[in-house]
């Protein structure tokens, strides 16, 4: 029943924003943090990628194995209740250019949908890092919970070869409604798909379907030293002005 009211009232929303951009031609300086390249004026248009496993529309126990999203610890203040909110988890990297432009807009969701989604960002390098971090955002300066984890535990569950990787997550079933880098250009999530997608926690029936319990959390744990953790792909992909880059 719950897959059925999602699908009817947020599937067929993706379906249609997933393929039309939004912001077409507009300038970096108005939008920063959908730039592939640092300089240019114009966004160019390019196809809808996906540097993952697609898991749309599976849930977080299927995915992890288990209803527990793992990490090693919290560099800041972890979400205090995820019950009955949307949740958007993007791994990404301090090394990784388009990672450092997407923190503006997931400290911007934080902000503005508070009371609504909560937004994790995990970083799959450590906290040194982090405090060196280059770009106009500081570790200071970000509120959003933060976490590393350098065995990139969640982001090899999907499969993630390519950074930045955003899923957004359902607050009934723990099922992924969205997918993808979250500013790649033209099939960002951005601020008009995410507003409609939350605005379904004001719909009567969704809201007798939120349960008192999320169905998923969030752990932090060390990794288990007598596992072997997959390692991160030599070169990761990240889109770039030129093309697919590696580093």
């Amino acid at each position: 029943m719950m897959k059925q009211l999602f699908f009817l009232s947020v599937g067929s929303l993706l379906t249609v924003s997933l393929t039309v951009p939004v912001f077409g031609q507009m300038t970096l300086k108005e939008l920063p943090w959908l730039a592939e390249s640092q300089g240019k004026t114009a966004l160019p248009k390019r196809e809808r990628m996906l540097w993952a496993d697609s898991v749309l529309f599976k849930n977080i126990t299927d995915i992890c194995g288990s209803p527990v999203i793992e990490m090693e610890h919290w560099v800041n203040a972890p979400p205090k209740d995820i019950t009955g909110k949307f949740v958007l988890v993007e791994m990404w990297a301090t090394w990784c250019p388009p990672c450092r432009r997407s923190l503006p807009l997931l400290e911007y969701f934080h902000e503005k949908y508070k009371d609504q989604l909560v937004v994790v960002s995990i970083c799959e390098t450590d906290e040194a890092s982090l405090k060196k971090m280059e770009g106009e955002i500081k570790l200071a300066d970000m509120k959003a919970p933060l976490a590393v984890d350098t065995k990139r535990r969640f982001a090899n569950a999907l499969g993630v070869y390519g950074i930045p990787h955003a899923v957004l997550i359902e607050p009934i079933e723990g099922i992924v409604l969205w997918e993808g880098m979250p500013t790649q250009i033209g099939f960002e999530l951005s601020d008009e798909k995410l507003g409609k997608i939350l605005s379904n926690l004001n719909n009567p029936a969704v809201q007798k379907k939120l349960p008192k319990t999320p169905p998923f959390e969030f752990k932090a744990c060390p990794p288990d030293p007598k596992k072997k953790y997959r390692a991160a792909p030599e070169k990761t992909v990240f889109p770039d002005s030129g093309g697919d880059s590696t580093l």
